[in-house]
């Protein structure tokens, strides 16, 4: 936990001496999105996959960096071990702190890194119903574009890996997410 505060502290203040640097020459530009993202997880002993839902809430502080608050709720992962099956799925929530290269004169297309932190919890259900609940940080370090389609609607493709920490069960993943998102 100590780890996860001194992120979002640090974060905090590298945002606002960042944009109190550059409140004269950008406007702030919150916008909220909504994501699809198929998530490949290795584990100990099955290596499942997830279909994954997720919102995310942000702010643009200049053309080239902002931060975002996300939430994600996957689907639900049934595998067959031995005599057995393990059902698991995962929400998680947390924050992004993402960077832009915009591309082109109009500013339209850009080329962007995240990096962030967030708590991931598992489910896991054993047959015959054995539930465990694990829960634990995940560090996520990614990269994609982002395309402008106007002033206001804009589209994202990004892919992040995870690397968990203080999961028993859980070692790392990789999300490839397909975003779209309203700029007020």
């Amino acid at each position: 936990m100590k780890k996860i505060t001194f992120f979002l502290t640090t974060a905090f203040f590298t945002v606002s001496s960042f944009s109190v640097a550059n409140a004269d020459s950008y406007n702030y530009k919150p916008y909220v999105g909504i994501d699809y993202a198929y998530t490949h997880t290795t584990a100990k002993g099955f290596n499942p996959y997830y279909n994954v839902v997720g919102l995310h809430i942000g702010s643009d502080y200049s053309k080239y960096f902002g931060t975002e608050l996300f939430f994600n709720l996957s689907n639900g992962n049934k595998r067959h071990i031995s005599d057995s099956s393990i059902k698991t799925s995962y929400r998680s929530y947390g924050l992004d702190l993402l960077a832009y290269l915009p591309i082109g004169c109009s500013n339209r297309f850009s080329l962007l890194g995240t990096t962030g932190a967030g708590e991931y919890v598992y489910k896991t259900t054993f047959v015959p119903e054995k539930h465990n609940n694990e829960h634990g940080i995940g560090y996520r370090f990614g990269g994609g574009f982002k395309y402008a389609l106007d002033k206001n609607w804009g589209f994202r493709i990004i892919t992040r890996y995870v690397n968990f920490d203080k999961l028993a069960r859980y070692d790392h993943s990789m999300e490839y997410s397909l975003s779209a998102e309203y700029h007020f």
